[in-house]
């Protein structure tokens, strides 16, 4: 962040100076992880309050406090109407001022393993900042901007919503110079009512977008705008060809060079082209993006293969839409095409009023691709289950992930997949599978 006073602060943000007028360098919204010079800014949430925090963040280093009522005992302030719009302003400023470029990844799923292998490839040729984790509203954009040091080559952002409106704020802010889009989908739509209006809201970064453009194949409704299409259709722009998949990852070509990524899932290939055909529109040379993806490491509990006795837990409880699970499916089924699948599914939550409509669409999907057993854990998955014995395959719902655990440890199924929502914490199951 650049060094700002506490008085430029209050001047950027309509705020009023309370106190000494100190310099402070980079945000902190953590109490517990304040560095010596920052800002702190105490953020009101359903739980807790972060003005109960301000003295500690003081007493940690704090040069100063972004807060919405004077807490005593702190000697430099200031006093803002909202916390959350004082940041909006202050990214709004900082972002004008970087020399740099901002490429944005946007999606339903796979932004976080497109931000990172982006960060990943790009660091070799750029100073190049982005975000920790899936820090992709507004207090991660803000931790990451005011954080940045803006002398730095490329921002790497990752912007994602949950509700309407959300997206096109987010991009107002930060204004990419170029976007790169990931699966697109149902996603969240107890906030946008419908999967079109869920579509529709990542479209609305393209408004404020002044550069390249990068969409899947298969992308719907997009608007009217110049941009490329990657995927292994025909129809692609950036086409990947030969795509093949192992235990041992995922691999394909794309103009002559041959790619691969240590993790066995589609999806990581479709999020791998997208950062080639990003750095092939750059002029980064392909033979060195194909030796760093060979070493790319992403985030915990997607797509992890351990080995317990004689079963094959594939640990992919980061998360879970729609998308994800197709992903997931046909994948597993590529890679153990003869082996019947046992599948612990847990809810897909946030999906409002189409949320019976995807659990038995995945239900569905279970007959396709090689499943020959869904344990459901979550108040829709019976849904998924009930469409899953329609067609033959064997389910059952289950109330614990202990029960769940003992259920799989006891099967004769050798492949096993773990999959939910954040909220479902399916993490639990291989925890406790592993006796843990």
């Amino acid at each position: 962040m650049a060094r700002l006073k506490l008085s430029e602060i209050a001047r950027i943000t309509g705020g009023e100076l309370i106190g000494e007028d100190r310099e402070c360098v980079g945000l902190a919204t953590d109490s517990r992880k304040v560095k010596v010079g920052q800002l702190f800014a105490a953020l009101k949430g359903e739980r807790d309050d972060g003005h109960r925090y301000v003295i500690d963040a003081v007493q940690r280093g704090a040069s100063g406090v972004l807060v919405e009522r004077v807490v005593p005992g702190t000697e430099s302030a200031v006093v803002v109407e909202s916390v959350p719009n004082a940041l909006r302003e202050l990214v709004k400023h900082v972002r004008r001022n970087f020399r740099g470029q901002v490429v944005a990844v946007l999606g339903a799923t796979g932004k976080t393993t497109t931000k990172e292998m982006l960060l990943h490839v790009l660091r070799n040729f750029y100073n190049v900042t982005g975000p920790l984790k899936s820090f992709n509203n507004l207090i991660g954009i803000a931790l990451t901007v005011l954080n940045a040091s803006g002398e730095e080559d490329v921002w790497v952002l990752e912007i994602g919503a949950n509700r309407p409106g959300e997206i096109r704020e987010l991009s107002s802010i930060t204004s990419p110079d170029h976007v790169v889009y990931t699966k697109l989908g149902p996603e969240h739509l107890e906030g946008f009512g419908n999967t079109y209006n869920a579509v529709m809201e990542e479209y609305s970064a393209l408004n404020y977008v002044s550069g390249y453009v990068f969409v899947p194949d298969d992308a719907p409704h997009f608007p009217e705008k110049p941009h490329y299409r990657y995927g292994f259709s025909e129809g692609a722009d950036y086409r990947g060809e030969n795509l093949k998949i192992s235990e041992e990852g995922v691999e394909f070509l794309f103009k002559n060079h041959a790619f691969f990524v240590p993790y066995p899932h589609f999806g990581f290939a479709e999020n791998a082209l997208a950062v080639v055909a990003f750095c092939d529109v750059f002029g980064i040379p392909l033979e060195n993006v194909s030796e760093i993806l060979r070493y790319f490491k992403g985030q915990p509990m997607r797509m992890e293969i351990i080995r317990l006795g004689n079963k094959t837990v594939i640990n992919d409880a980061y998360n879970s839409n729609p998308i994800s699970v197709l992903g997931i499916l046909k994948s597993v089924n590529s890679i153990y095409p003869n082996t019947p699948v046992l599948f612990v599914f847990g809810d897909m939550l946030e999906l409002g009023e189409e949320s019976e409509y995807w659990h038995r669409w995945a239900g569905g999907k279970m007959c396709r691709y090689g499943v020959g057993e869904v344990v459901g854990y979550g108040k829709y998955s019976r849904f998924t289950v009930e469409e899953a014995q329609r067609c033959g395959v064997k389910g059952k719902v289950m109330e614990s992930h202990g029960e769940i655990a003992r259920y799989v440890r006891e099967s004769a199924y050798e492949i096993v997949v773990v999959k939910g929502s954040r909220g479902m914490e399916m993490e639990r199951v291989v925890e406790a599978l592993k006796g843990k």
